[in-house]
């Protein structure tokens, strides 16, 4: 029994290569019966490997018993001379403070205090002991809560430095093994009540199921497996696609080509999205299908139109689309400026320069332009767009609004708000890099020139 179990975690740790020669294994160490059963088959697999273990314990300060717990870890960490850090935070604490289950704080205060360990330990990993029933519990949930494909993935032996040694192996067991070995676990009674949705498909619904058919747990595990290589290769596809259509990306956006975009079919396209949602945010737990779908309705809406979802913005140009990280735009508490002749401002990020010019030969470009001084009163200001702005573009002969402007140029709805304005006494005299007012051009009559400069900072 002894052997049999311990080669299975080592069969499991060599195909997958979960540990190799040098490392440090950071095992979350709970007490459990899960945990106890994985620092004592890596100590039988370190008599043949050189690798170093820590136990890590979190007090989630949750439970009466959770003294005993860290106690019994401690004591495990003396019998074997292994490095114990220990933390205590309330899990239940953390859980009001920002508004999640605290299952779910508990799982992040874990992981905060593994990485916190981490760090002092270049070449490690972190081993958690998932097993086999965690495995299938997490695909039944997930099906009775209505996943896609996505969701029946459920857990990796490896996901990134996070390795779980003995996922492949059913609790029944493991108590076995335990229990024969005289290797002491503490028990967490709130396994045992049914208060939460996973116990009670752990004590109530799967041993039902189970009468039925007694693999059950192995078939959840094996359908995991196949949607896992399934996936793979859909993923494979998509990335394909995703990267040809990608025009920009940077760590909180990426932008699609929108032609090439809309020329794939709602599944891609949702596939395209979602891809989009993980590359800025890192995961995609909480985006539900019908996320999914309520971003994908932009397709069907006029451009420079958005979608909000919590943290994410859904923009649709023009010319493409953008996925980005909502954040408060600086921009718009800038204020308003004044600028004199002779003078340069810092404004929006744009570098702002007037002077006055004796020789007039104008430059083509966008980022100059030339004005009629004595048209004008001194200082001139500078700001951002307000609602109902107004101006007399060159060449159109009556005042337009800002806004109609805008759309008539294809400026992006993101981009109006960041675009400076100059102005004389209030009147617009330049929407720039794009259109001066014709009340203040240049004309035969001129005497005096000012030029007026707007460029990126460096």
């Amino acid at each position: 029994m002894k052997m049999t179990i311990i080669n299975k975690v080592r069969e499991t740790i060599r195909a997958n290569k979960l540990i190799e020669e040098g490392d440090y294994i950071i095992v979350g160490a709970s007490g459990g019966p899960d945990s106890q059963f994985l620092i004592y088959a890596l100590m039988e697999l370190r008599k043949e490997m050189d690798f170093t273990i820590i136990l890590a314990h979190l007090n989630h300060l949750h439970r009466r018993e959770a003294d005993f717990d860290e106690s019994l870890v401690e004591e495990t960490a003396k019998k074997f001379a292994l490095d114990f850090r220990k933390k205590a935070a309330s899990m239940d604490e953390y859980a009001k403070k920002y508004g999640i289950s605290s299952e779910d704080a508990g799982r992040r205060l874990r992981y905060d205090f593994f990485r916190e360990i981490q760090k002092k330990y270049p070449k490690s990993k972190i081993a958690v002991a998932h097993n086999l029933d965690d495995q299938a519990e997490t695909v039944l949930m997930r099906i009775i809560r209505g996943t896609g494909v996505e969701g029946l993935r459920s857990m990796d032996y490896r996901n990134g430095d996070i390795i779980r040694p003995i996922l492949d192996i059913k609790k029944a067991k493991i108590l076995d093994y335990l229990n024969s070995e005289q290797i002491p676990y503490a028990i967490d009674k709130t396994n045992f009540t049914t208060d939460y949705t996973r116990n009670k498909l752990r004590l109530d619904i799967i041993p039902e199921i189970e009468k039925i058919n007694p693999n059950f747990k192995e078939s959840l595990v094996k359908l995991s497996e196949i949607a896992t290589d399934e996936i793979s290769i859909s993923d494979s596809y998509i990335k394909n696609i995703y990267e040809d259509i990608i025009i920009q990306r940077k760590t909180d956006s990426v932008s699609f080509d929108k032609e090439a975009f809309e020329s794939h079919d709602k599944a891609i396209q949702k596939r395209l999205v979602r891809r989009a949602i993980g590359e800025i945010k890192q995961e995609v737990r909480d985006i539900s299908k019908e996320n999914i779908d309520n971003f994908l309705s932009l397709v069907d809406l006029a451009n420079g139109k958005s979608i909000i979802k919590d943290d994410l913005i859904f923009l649709k140009s023009y010319k493409f689309y953008k996925m980005s990280l909502r954040k408060e735009d600086s921009q718009k508490k800038t204020g308003e400026l004044t600028i004199n002749i002779g003078e340069e401002l810092s404004f929006g990020g744009k570098r702002i320069k007037i002077s006055s010019v004796s020789d007039f030969q104008k430059k083509h470009g966008k980022n100059i332009e030339y004005f009629d001084r004595d048209k004008l009163t001194f200082p001139l200001s500078v700001r951002f767009r307000k609602n109902g702005d107004k101006f007399k573009p060159i060449g159109l002969g009556h005042r337009k609004k800002i806004k109609d402007f805008f759309i008539d140029m294809k400026v992006d709805k993101e981009k109006r708000e960041k675009i400076p304005l100059i102005l004389s006494e209030n009147d617009i005299i330049w929407v720039t890099s794009f259109r001066s007012s014709e009340d203040y051009k240049i004309d035969p009559s001129t005497k005096n020139i000012i030029k007026i400069e707007v460029y990126d900072e460096d």
